[in-house]
Parts: structure tokens; sequence; C-alpha cells
């Protein structure tokens, strides 16, 4: 996903994930999850949460995989990605941070989230 600009609507990162679960165009949930990141351009959650809804929605390891390797990267080197405000960031996101989140989200039952994040980590950290 590239950079979509200023947000459309602003979106907190339970709004958005409230609404992703809802919205079965894929197009739509591309623009709210835009959104929700120009709007809280600090929350690496937010990552875990998109691969959340795109697994509800049916997708592939492959794809969660691609995504969630997209915000790790992001979030390893904050001051160096151009679309994150670094300012909100204490420093970069650890490895044991988001392993944290795969066990959140096995236990919340997206174990395909889990994995993907799992293989992020070990990809990119």
């Amino acid at each position: 996903m590239s950079f979509a600009g200023p947000p459309a609507e602003h979106l907190s990162s339970a709004q958005f994930y409230s609404q992703a679960l809802n919205e079965s165009d894929a197009g739509k949930r591309r623009r709210l999850f835009a959104d929700a990141r120009a709007s809280n351009p600090g929350s690496y959650e937010l990552w875990v949460k998109a691969a959340e809804v795109e697994e509800h929605w049916g997708a592939d390891e492959g794809k969660l995989k691609s995504l969630v390797i997209r915000g790790v990267t992001a979030f390893k080197n904050p001051a160096g990605h151009e679309h994150q405000d670094s300012s909100s960031l204490s420093g970069p996101i650890t490895r044991e941070t988001w392993l944290d989140e795969a066990v959140k989200a096995k236990q919340g039952g997206k174990s395909k989230t889990a994995v993907a994040i799992e293989q992020a980590v070990d990809e990119a950290l």
C-alpha cells in the first residue's frame, strides 16, 4: 500500500477494526486502513489489526505475511520511515513486542495472523 495522503476520515484503531470487519469490499478496507494509518502514525498494533481483518475475510498466510512485514519493517526504524511520525514513538518496536502481538492474535482465534507475525519477525528483525 502506498501512502494515500491525508485521511478522508479520522479513524481510531478501534473504529478501523470495527468498520473493516464489516466491509466486504477490499478496496474500501484498504482506504479505511490508509485513513487509520494516517490518523494513528505511531500505532504498530494497527498493522496487526489489519492482518486480523484480512484473515477474517479469507486472506491466505502469504498475503497476511506480506502485510505484516511492511508494518514490522516500518517500525524497525521509525525515524527512517518516510510516512511515520517518529515523534509519537519512544523507539523501535522490538521483536518481543511483535511476538507478544502474535500470542494475542493466536489467543484471539487468529492463528494465520499469529503465524504471519512470527514469520515476518523472523525475516525482518
